[in-house]
This record gives C-alpha cells, sequence and structure tokens, in this order.
C-alpha cells in the first residue's frame, strides 16, 4: 500500500471533523446537563438570567417594560426567555450537527442523520425532565427545540449549499471543494 501524503487541506479537514465532532458531543451533554438539574435549580439559573437582563435594559431604558416587569408581567418575561434559550441552543446544535455531516462529506442525503439528532435530542431532553425531581415534560418545549434544530440546521445546510455553488460557478473543480461536491 502507499504511503499517504498529509497536506495542509487534509490536516484542516481532519481538524474541522474533529472540532465539530467535539462541539456537538458537548452541546449534547450541556443541554443534557440542564435537563437534569432539578426544579429549584432550574429556576434559580434562569432567574439570574433574568435579572442579567434587566439589569442590562434598565441601563438603557430604566422605565421599559423589561426592566420593570413584576408579578405576572415577570413570570410572562421570564417564560419568554426560557422559550428563547430553549430555541438558541437547539438552533446552535442543529447548525453543529449539520457542519458536522458535511464536514465528513458533501453528499446531502447523509444530512439524515443529522436531521434524525435534531428531532431525538429534544425527546431524549424532555423525557430526562420527566424523571428529574420538580420538573416536567413538555410537548411544547419539544416543539420550540425541534423548530429551533430545524431552523439551524437549515442555516448552515444553505450557507454549505450557497458556497458549493459558487464554486462550482466560479469553475473550480469539485475535487477542489472537497469530496461529492459533483453529487449535489
Amino acid at each position: 500500500m502507499g504511503k499517504v501524503t498529509w497536506t495542509k487541506g487534509k490536516w484542516a479537514r481532519l481538524a474541522l471533523k474533529i472540532a465539530l465532532t467535539l462541539a456537538c458531543v458537548l452541546a449534547v451533554a450541556f443541554i443534557f446537563s440542564n435537563s437534569l438539574k432539578t426544579g429549584e435549580e432550574s429556576t434559580e439559573q434562569s432567574s439570574t438570567v433574568m435579572n442579567l437582563i434587566q439589569d442590562f435594559a434598565a441601563f438603557f431604558d430604566p422605565d421599559s417594560f423589561i426592566a420593570t416587569a413584576t408579578g405576572e408581567d415577570y413570570e410572562r418575561l421570564h417564560s419568554g426567555v426560557r422559550t428563547l434559550a430553549h430555541f438558541g441552543e437547539f438552533a446552535l446544535l442543529g447548525g453543529l450537527f449539520c457542519g458536522c455531516c458535511f464536514s465528513y462529506t458533501l453528499k446531502t442525503p447523509f444530512q439524515a442523520i443529522a436531521g434524525g439528532g435534531v428531532w431525538l435530542v429534544p425527546c431524549i431532553d424532555e423525557t430526562l425532565q420527566a424523571f428529574t425531581a420538580n420538573r416536567a415534560a413538555d410537548v411544547k418545549d419539544v416543539a420550540v427545540d425541534v423548530f429551533g434544530g430545524t431552523c439551524g440546521w437549515l442555516a448552515v445546510f444553505a450557507c454549505v449549499i450557497l458556497c458549493v455553488w459558487l464554486y462550482k460557478k466560479r469553475g473550480k473543480s469539485p475535487k477542489e471543494c472537497g469530496d461529492g461536491a459533483r453529487k449535489l
């Protein structure tokens, strides 16, 4: 068997594969670790974030709705912030899943693996919460998580497809775009 020559490009692709795979694992671990927090710990963590948001808003506009929210308004705002956090963390995860799959191959059928992760992780996440003290699984959270993951996945997918299309339009060969680019 012949000797394989490792060029800068091959090392860079290997580093990208490792970095994105590690980022996916860390993102899932972060999500699951939050699911395993008790109801009190979760509320305390999100209340800390709410206080930071209110302080930030008060810095710019001390009389704003966000800075002065109390009682029922505070609870509504708190719920919105938690929903946005769910959406954001799963959008990041969906983008990482998509990028990770593309780092291994540009063949689009393999994106089904990323899509499966976008649907599977939220289901496991809410199942973990069902077995954690003072927490409950919520179908609305699963829907927000899946929507966030799908949006993140679509954003990265569109960017990669656009970049490959632009490389082809500039006259570069598919080999310069990476493995499998001619299949797109």
